[in-house]
Order: structure tokens, then sequence, then C-alpha cells
């Protein structure tokens, strides 16, 4: 085996390094959003994960006051 393949095996390296992020969390937030802010599925995966991730939070907030 290569030494690059080698070294990335089912989604980690060696070092800990995660290389995909989970595709059920990426779906979740998809729908999310797409869902609440009607944005297209190009406008949603051109965000960072973070920004993501804080308009889903930013979201569950509203529908989920404390």
């Amino acid at each position: 085996m290569p030494p690059l393949r080698r070294n990335f095996r089912n989604g980690v390296s060696p070092l800990g390094g995660v290389i995909s992020y989970p595709s059920d969390q990426l779906h979740e937030e998809v729908a999310c959003l797409a869902l609440n802010f009607h944005w297209p599925l190009s406008d949603i995966l051109a965000l960072e994960h973070c920004d993501r991730r804080r308009w889903v939070m930013e979201i569950q907030k509203i529908q989920n006051p404390a």
C-alpha cells in the first residue's frame, strides 16, 4: 500500500486528524437551514463548518427558548 493511503484509513490520520465531516451531521445541518431559511444547497455547503453550526444553534434557540 502506498505510504499516503496507509496514513489515512477510515477517514482518520495516525495523528488523529479527521479527513471528512460526519455525513449524518451534515445532512441534519443542511435540512435545518434549508427548512428554516430556504437557502439553496450550494449556499449552505459553501458555509464554513463553524458558521453552519452557529446558524443551526441560533435556529434551535429560537425554536426551543429556555
